[in-house]
């Protein structure tokens, strides 16, 4: 996929990057926007989105015009590196040293990012431990040689962990005690600073809580809150990135810096959702807020619409509109309005207020098609049909979602499947995507549901449960509201200690950025359909799909049938719905023929909608002989329209293939001539089969929902 796959608008030089960094990706300088009060930027969208490859096309591109730094929070490389020394090490400090050797090793405009400020916060965190040996302390110290800066700033201290320090360790393993091993770190590190140095660091470690404008006090109280562990450290992890934003800031005010340096420099963090990007994330929000600015542009990803845990909960206490987020979409045009709101109170204000929302766009039509012609071999003349069915599934699939769009397009390039003439959704998502010549590959689903769910499961997912993830979502795929799921969770989970609720797993999925849909628990059609082909293969010959269906035929079935049910008017045709799934539709035939009557038209063309919706997945596929009349049929001649009426309508609602326009051109036809039984209601029946004719002839669903809304 290429990394700029539909983000033109973002890229392009008056694009949302450029007019942040103040650079094109060719170099040229660009009227940076907002300033000097930036905000945090939250890269918004679910899986498969694109966010990280936003990023690293920025670092690729824009990265060689502005130094950039480049974090991937959901790695274990630092939470591994951190546990190697917990009492001088946190995954927060493994991380700001690895943002700072990225800077130290910029080589464009103005050099090298010097961090002398974290240097000095590190190297006394390192030595602080009171218990370690002074071996121990002396390679922590040294682990930070590589972020000392070159100049006069520090006068060669340490001289890169040599001579001079050499001397103040002898010291303190000739007289073991004598002096705490921080303190002559610290002092050693202020006796070779120049005053230049001095004031520098006064200037930020003197503002450290209760410093009282002294460095030392201020490095030493910093290392004893890192010590206390808890909130104490988050306080003193949050102070060194504050560090870290004004070495960067210093880089571009001093002298040297305004002659050679352009445009802002960035910090790129991709999977920011989790712990570890809050904790990142969080301090750069409040020391803004706080009126503390610096030109750092933080661009971060965020799977949930609202923005992540610490934001969405803004406005329940009934707070003011202006402290949301500003949201934007590149379809929205032109670049986001965001200033902070006027007032605000620092640590009561909520921090949204210093937040864009940066909403990742879905590919549209015509970039699908695009990415698919790049992606097949295209055939000789004669093609183009097959060509246009395979772009309309993976759009009806994709709903636009750029890793959906282009492991399909990777799947369907072969002849073969070209060849094989199955024309559904299902033979796409069997498609097998092979990994070199002569691999049989692994079928297309399988692979976007790791790339999908598999990957990052939510972060609040019990550790017990993420070995049940995939098949609870499996089950889950064939529920409609919290309440069929719940049934559905109650049986699968009966044997179980430890157990997840629904509405936790609904929960569980916002946060994974997953959208919600009124009508369906898996609000996103695509996902829906790999879950649901998985459930069918989870035991022999479709046992868990048709075991799943008519355990929640039985439940709708047991209450009273005319029991109100919000998404399909009635219990019975809640149950109805799930038996047409599992079992034969003679028996959902006799149920609409039966409520024919006794149901108001509008009540009763509602429920066969709702139930005509059922997908069809293993055994003989007879809808379309049905509904053209083909196949014989006992009952009345109204019964049998209503056969015809059920089994035309669940072809047209099933989008997993192109319908047929004999089907279409039937369906309004058979509604309307129900309307000629002496039955009240013939208006509505009349009216209702023109406006299902006006969506057949768009291609549009005929019960439309916010999981198909792409599709027509």
């Amino acid at each position: 996929m290429p990394d700029d796959l539909g983000f033109d608008k973002l890229l392009d030089d008056d694009g949302l990057v450029a007019r942040l960094l103040g650079k094109t990706r060719a170099g040229r300088n660009r009227k940076p926007l907002y300033g000097p009060d930036l905000p945090v930027v939250l890269l918004v969208g679910g899986p498969g989105m694109g966010k990280g490859r936003l990023l690293r096309c920025v670092r690729n591109e824009f990265g060689r015009h502005v130094p950039t730094a480049h974090v991937d929070c959901g790695l274990t490389v630092y939470r591994e590196q951190a546990a190697q020394h917990p009492q001088t090490r946190s995954v927060l400090t493994e991380v700001l040293r690895e943002v700072a050797l990225q800077f130290g090793a910029w080589q464009g405009d103005g050099g090298a990012i010097a961090l002398p400020r974290l240097y000095a916060g590190l190297a006394a965190v390192a030595a602080s431990d009171p218990l370690a040996d002074t071996t121990t302390l002396v390679s922590e110290v040294q682990r930070h040689d590589e972020l000392l800066p070159r100049g006069s700033f520090w006068r060669g201290v340490l001289n890169r962990a040599g001579r001079a320090y050499v001397g103040v360790v002898a010291g303190l393993v000739a007289h073991p005690g004598a002096v705490p091993f921080i303190n002559a770190v610290l002092d050693e590190l202020l006796a070779r600073t120049s005053q230049e140095g001095k004031a520098l660091l006064a200037a930020c470690y003197g503002e450290y809580p209760g410093a009282g404008g002294h460095p030392k006090l201020g490095l030493h109280s910093l290392a004893s809150h890192f010590q206390q562990g808890g909130e104490p450290r988050e306080v003193a992890e949050g102070f060194l990135f504050r560090a870290l934003r004004e070495d960067v800031e210093a880089a571009y005010v001093s002298l040297v810096g305004r002659l050679s340096r352009a445009g802002r420099p960035a910090l790129l963090l991709d999977h920011a959702d989790n712990a570890l990007g809050r904790r990142l994330v969080k301090p750069v929000l409040e020391d803004r807020e706080r009126g503390l600015y610096d030109r750092l542009v933080v661009l971060a990803t965020a799977r949930r619409e609202d923005g992540g845990r610490f934001l969405h909960h803004v406005g329940d206490a009934g707070g003011a509109a202006d402290d949301a987020p500003v949201s934007w979409r590149p379809s929205d045009g032109g670049l986001p309005r965001w200033s902070r709101p006027a007032g605000g109170v620092p640590g009561l204000t909520p921090l949204a207020r210093g937040v864009l929302l940066l909403r990742m766009p879905v590919l549209t039509r015509d970039q699908q098609s695009r990415e698919t012609a790049r992606l097949q071999v295209r055939r000789e003349r004669g093609d183009n049909a097959a060509q246009l069915r395979i772009d309309s599934g993976i759009h009806r699939l994709s709903g636009g979602r750029p890793r959906f769009v282009t492991r399909l397009g990777e799947a369907t390039a072969s002849l073969a499947f070209r060849d094989s003439g199955d024309d559904t959704d299902w033979a796409l998502l069997e498609a097998r995507v092979r990994a070199g010549e002569g691999a049989e590959g692994r079928p297309v689903a399988d692979l976007l549901l790791d790339d999908l769910v598999g990957r990052q499961p939510p972060e609040g997912l019990p550790p017990e449960q993420r070995g049940h993830w995939l098949d609870l979502l499996s089950h889950l795929s064939v529920a409609h509201d919290a309440e069929c799921a719940q049934v559905l969770m109650r049986e699968v989970q009966g044997g179980r200690d430890e157990r997840l609720s629904a509405y936790r797993i609904a929960e569980l999925l916002r946060d994974s950025g997953w959208p919600h849909c009124p009508r369906h628990f898996i609000g996103d059609l695509g996902l829906r359909r790999l879950l649901m082909r998985r459930l069918y293969r989870l035991r022999p010959d479709g046992a868990a799909w048709r075991g799943d269906q008519s355990l929640l035929r039985d439940h709708y079935r047991a209450l009273d049938d005319d029991a109100a049910d919000e998404l399909f008017g009635s219990a019975a045709a809640h149950g109805m719905h799930h038996h047409l799934a599992a079992a034969d539709a003679d028996t959902v035939t006799d149920y609409l023929d039966r409520t024919f009557l006794t149901r108001s038209a509008r009540d009763w063309c509602a429920e066969l909608l709702a139930i005509a919706e059922a997908p069809l997945l293993g055994g003989t596929d007879d809808r379309r002989a049905r509904a053209l009349g083909e196949t014989e049929v006992a009952g009345d001649v109204r019964r049998k329209r209503i056969d015809r009426l059920l089994h035309a309508v669940r072809l047209c609602e099933d989008r997993t293939q192109p319908v047929d326009e004999a089907v279409t051109d039937a369906l309004p036809k058979l509604l309307e001539r129900l309307g000629e039984e002496p039955a009240a209601g013939a208006g509505v029946l009349t009216h209702t089969a023109r406006d299902w004719g006006d969506r057949l002839a768009g291609k549009q669903p005929l019960r439309p929902c916010t999981c198909t809304r792409h599709i027509g």
